[in-house]
């Protein structure tokens, strides 16, 4: 093989390596905002499965596919998974809504700090 060869097979080598290398990085950096846009996103999916479930339950009941009292046991089941999950994505977004006022409220420290203020709630003097 020739020295030119061997240049352009490392250099495919190397592209090759970065290309597979590359989401465990962007992985990594992401965090935990991944993580819980990843949970949002298992939730809704999960919701809306069990949305098209009780769908599924009412249209087998209208054509006499099941009796009335397994069509109620069955409904009440994912009735009760919809409300935990609903519950679930409340607690979500409060955890978000609480994430983005710490963010603020750490913006506001830093900027006050900057400026060359007290923190307002008295700590920071020794």
């Amino acid at each position: 093989m020739s020295v030119p060869g061997l240049l352009i097979a490392l250099l495919l080598a190397l592209i090759a390596i970065a290309i597979v290398a590359r989401p465990l990085f962007s992985t990594a950096s992401s965090g935990n905002d991944a993580a819980s846009v990843d949970q949002g996103d298992r939730v809704s999916n999960y919701y809306e499965r069990v949305l098209t479930n009780i769908r599924d339950l009412d249209e087998d009941l209208a054509t006499g596919k099941i009796s009335d009292a397994d069509h109620g046991r069955e409904r009440e089941v994912w009735v009760a998974r919809g409300i935990a999950l609903l519950r679930l994505q409340d607690q979500m977004e409060i955890q978000q809504d609480d994430a983005s006022d710490i963010d603020a409220l750490i913006e506001a420290s830093v900027a006050a700090y900057r400026e060359g203020n007290e923190p307002s709630n008295g700590e920071g003097q020794h």
